[in-house]
């Protein structure tokens, strides 16, 4: 069974659990670092990077608080969903299976934090933290009787003392990328819990993301709305509707290499950050019959501005058919006038094909090196 694997990131104050509809397996939904005690303090600035390499996704957080009165010690905590479908949800050794590398540093020094298995969200009832055993969760009877929907989640909870003024934290683990039916990966961040700390806002916020060279992905356009609010080291971005849900409308980028980067002052955010990509923008085997081209196989930089995203190597053909009309892309994008009338009639049919009877496709050498490749 395809496996999926989530995971919710986000900065609150009191605990609030996540669900999110999956096919196949969810592996791990949490929570950014809350003040599960009152605080009155501040987020000054927030740096967020989250960076996609193999199947892991590595999570950085970077904080400034700032503590407007005398120094204080503040119960904090992370909160993890139980993973659900075709997965271990059994804990390991009373944490969490599925994140791994958990650390907090505050002011330059490493802090030492518990894990507390819970099965309600009020779970910080008279100045502490009414936690469950192992076994107390996993006899009971929901458990044994659907075990792959595990009803209880995680805190990774820590005492951190804020000085007065400015405070550094940073926060880092790592979780397996996710997976499903419908997505290669996809990563979710519960960005509206910023406001529970007691400014109500982040400040200062920067949201770094890198999922890789010559990948495609999407950003749902839930807590901005215009795609120039974006950076990209090196890449595109357009507006798009996913094909899978003509109500969800996204930005599609396509990084070449590096990452892309969100910034904002006084950040009140009014939605979540979720991102995912898609197998229906990406070939696994392609049919002239239903897919269109270019979709994602990377041939190079982009050869038309109305043509940004491209598809890239390797490709199965699903007949011998599909293998003409996918090997001569290179040459569709110049424009080249096909005298096969399977082929010239394939293209005339993409929006982006414009003809160009000036254009022979007789030097392979003006190809890029990716281009050669088909």
């Amino acid at each position: 069974m395809i496996k999926r694997f989530v995971i919710i990131l986000t900065l609150l104050v009191l605990c609030t659990k996540q669900s999110m509809a999956n096919d196949g397996a969810f592996y791990l939904s949490g929570n950014h670092l809350i003040p599960i005690s009152e605080s009155d303090i501040k987020v000054s600035k927030e740096v967020l990077n989250i960076v996609r390499e193999g199947e892991f996704i590595f999570v950085t957080v970077d904080y400034t608080f700032f503590n407007p009165a005398d120094e204080k010690t503040v119960l904090v905590g992370f909160e993890a969903d139980s993973p659900t479908g075709d997965v271990q949800t059994y804990p390991k050794n009373g944490t969490h299976p599925y994140i791994e590398h958990f650390s907090v540093i505050m002011n330059e020094e490493i802090v030492p934090y518990k894990v507390a298995i819970v099965d309600k969200k009020e779970y910080f009832i008279q100045d502490k933290i009414e936690a469950k055993t192992v076994k107390e969760v996993t006899t009971s009877q929901k458990y044994i009787e659907c075990p792959e929907c595990a009803n209880f989640f995680y805190v990774y909870y820590f005492h951190a003392t804020f000085k007065s003024g400015k405070n550094k934290l940073i926060h880092t683990y790592r979780f397996r990328a996710s997976e499903s039916v419908i997505t290669f990966y996809d990563i979710a961040y519960v960005l509206t819990a910023a406001t529970r700390w007691a400014n109500r806002q982040i400040d200062d916020f920067t949201l770094n993301v890198n999922m890789g060279d010559y990948e495609v992905f999407r950003i749902d356009k839930t807590f901005f709305s215009d795609k120039g609010e974006w950076e990209i080291d090196n890449g595109i971005s357009r507006d798009d509707v996913n094909n899978d849900d003509n109500s969800r409308h996204d930005l599609k980028f396509m990084t070449y290499s590096g990452g892309i980067s969100f910034k904002a002052k006084n950040f009140n955010p009014q939605g979540e950050f979720l991102l995912y990509s898609l197998r229906s923008d990406k070939y696994g085997v392609f049919d002239y019959r239903k897919d269109n081209l270019p979709s994602q196989i990377y041939t190079g930089k982009p050869l038309k501005e109305d043509d940004p995203f491209m598809i890239y190597p390797p490709v199965v053909s699903q007949d011998r058919e599909s293998f003409k009309i996918l090997r001569n892309l290179p040459f569709a994008l110049r424009g080249y006038v096909f005298k096969t009338p399977l082929i010239q009639t394939y293209y005339e049919k993409q929006r982006w094909y414009k003809p160009n009877p000036d254009y022979k496709k007789t030097v392979l050498e003006e190809l890029s090196e990716h281009e050669r490749q088909w």
